[in-house]
């Protein structure tokens, strides 16, 4: 059955649809596309390619990966528009799920809360931090590995003010009106590029963050509302081309941005030999893009035919930068983060896994606004929702 991804309905949200579409983190106020699509390699048109592709001898797949035993559908909370999502888009379209009996549904969003209160209908996702901790405190998902680090997400000024000439000038901030979305890596990032040229209270500074959703900060931006702002990934491509000016980002500022590979706990206890297969088909559909330069046009161009399927506008050189931007670990990589100790960052001690680490940076951010708390911090280590039994499975 081919990939049949409903679009946007309306005209009148086209405006949005690039501004929203292609979010990473996710917030509660974005929007969630919750329609579904069931596919298999067999009805795409897109074949795998003879030099290093097709299956070599019986029973020998593209990946290297063994087929279930049975013909099994995976269901997937997919965030649209997102270079993270993008290996389950390839792996679907190249026939590597086929070569290893599985159908794939896709259950479709823009927002990490959204994916999260749908968690019944998904196996496995690939959402930001603050959705995976939505996630593991409301319905204890479980992070079994990382699936990017999103280090273009940027806070921009407009041209010809006082905060681009001088933007680490804490006066040239008085007073201003910032266009974020609360609760995100957004707002932690702009919170520590405060705290680095020394403004530790924003209320000192009648600073104020305008609570936008990532769909429309954008484009409340583009018409004149606001100061400065707080985007992300195709956001941020789309603001420079507009010619705002980038005062810093994720990857200037040296912090973490991960977003996670998550599964439900019914999917882990379940359907363990489908969760531990996908794993693999993620981080080696990845190993294969980067291959050789074919195999990377074909994930381009596969990337923005999944944008056409949800209606999302994309330009390709948009496409292509993101893709290059997209911070995915190999199998091996990923395995050794989700197994590998070391002493937890909030010095109490304590092993963590070096994933757990990574996670936890964003937590203690919102640890220290309060919108979690220590008790959360420790329930998540008392339930091992940080998962590394699918990553030491394949040790």
């Amino acid at each position: 059955m081919k990939k049949n991804l409903n679009r946007r309905m309306a005209a009148a949200l086209a405006a949005v649809m690039l501004a929203g579409s292609l979010t990473a983190c996710g917030n509660s106020s974005d929007s969630a596309k919750t329609t579904t699509a069931q596919t298999t390699a067999a009805g795409s048109d897109t074949q795998a390619p003879a030099a290093g592709g097709e299956k070599t001898a019986e029973g020998e797949t593209t990946l290297g990966i063994a087929p279930l035993a049975e013909r099994t559908t995976l269901s997937i909370g997919f965030f649209a528009g997102s270079a993270h999502s993008m290996p389950w888009y390839v792996a679907d379209k190249m026939g590597f799920f086929d070569e290893l009996n599985i159908d794939v549904e896709y259950q479709s969003f823009t927002g990490g809360p959204a994916m999260m209160e749908a968690s019944a209908d998904w196996d496995v996702s690939d959402v930001g931090a603050p959705g995976v901790l939505n996630g593991m405190k409301n319905y204890d998902i479980n992070m079994i590995g990382i699936s990017d680090n999103e280090f273009n997400t940027a806070l921009f000024v407009r041209p010809d003010t006082d905060l681009a000439k001088e933007p680490g000038n804490p006066e040239n901030w008085r007073g201003k009106k910032v266009l974020l979305n609360r609760g995100t890596t957004l707002q932690y990032m702009f919170m520590q590029y405060m705290n680095s040229i020394g403004i530790t209270d924003l209320d000192a500074y009648d600073i104020q963050i305008v609570d936008t959703a990532v769909g429309t900060c954008l484009t409340a931006f583009q018409t004149g509302e606001g100061d400065a702002m707080c985007v992300w990934n195709a956001f941020a491509c789309q603001a420079e081309e507009d010619g705002d000016v980038r005062v810093t980002d994720i990857g200037k500022m040296g912090l973490n941005n991960i977003s996670g590979l998550c599964a439900t706990k019914d999917a882990l206890e379940n359907k363990t030999d489908l969760v531990k297969t996908a794993y693999q088909v993620y981080y080696r559909t990845w190993e294969w893009c980067q291959e050789n330069d074919e195999n990377m046009e074909k994930a381009v161009e596969l990337f923005m035919e999944s944008c056409d399927d949800e209606g999302i506008a994309v330009t390709e050189i948009t496409a292509r930068r993101l893709i290059e931007e997209y911070q995915c670990m190999s199998l091996d990589e990923m395995i050794a983060s989700m197994t590998t100790q070391e002493d937890d960052r909030n010095g109490s001690g304590t092993k963590v896994t070096n994933a757990t680490n990574q996670l936890f940076e964003t937590l203690d951010f919102f640890i220290t606004l309060g919108n979690y708390t220590e008790e959360d911090r420790q329930m998540i280590l008392d339930k091992g929702l940080v998962n590394a039994s699918i990553a030491e499975s394949l040790k």
